[in-house]
């Protein structure tokens, strides 16, 4: 085996080592959905929302986006699937889009 054969080989087991060790729990998933949800409300991303109560309870989250954060999380269902090296998350909650993310390496990456 030649020493970049090697240097690939124990790379691809160190990069496994490091998304097992860092994937986050569910309860850390809570929490970075809740900062995801915070960003996007902050931002105007989420207002694309079906449905007028959604679109009126989303507006008006516009000022106090933390608060709201915690009110919508509430609401949402997470559905935490837990694999080896990572974790899929699925979220839905009433009148806004459903979402798959993927958790590892201490991040949450949505769709």
């Amino acid at each position: 085996m030649g020493i970049l054969s090697k240097l690939v080989f124990y790379g691809a087991i160190a990069g496994a080592g490091a998304a097992f060790a860092t994937k986050p729990s569910t309860e850390d998933v809570r929490l970075l959905f809740q900062q995801r949800l915070v960003t996007q409300i902050e931002d105007g991303s989420i207002v694309s929302a079906d449905g007028g109560a959604a679109q009126a309870l989303l507006a008006a989250c516009q000022i106090s986006p933390t608060q709201c954060a915690r009110v919508l999380e509430g609401a949402v269902s997470l559905e935490y699937k837990d694999y080896l090296l990572v974790a899929v998350v699925n979220a839905r909650a009433p009148g806004l889009q459903a979402r798959q993310c993927l958790a590892a390496f201490d991040g949450l990456w949505c769709r």
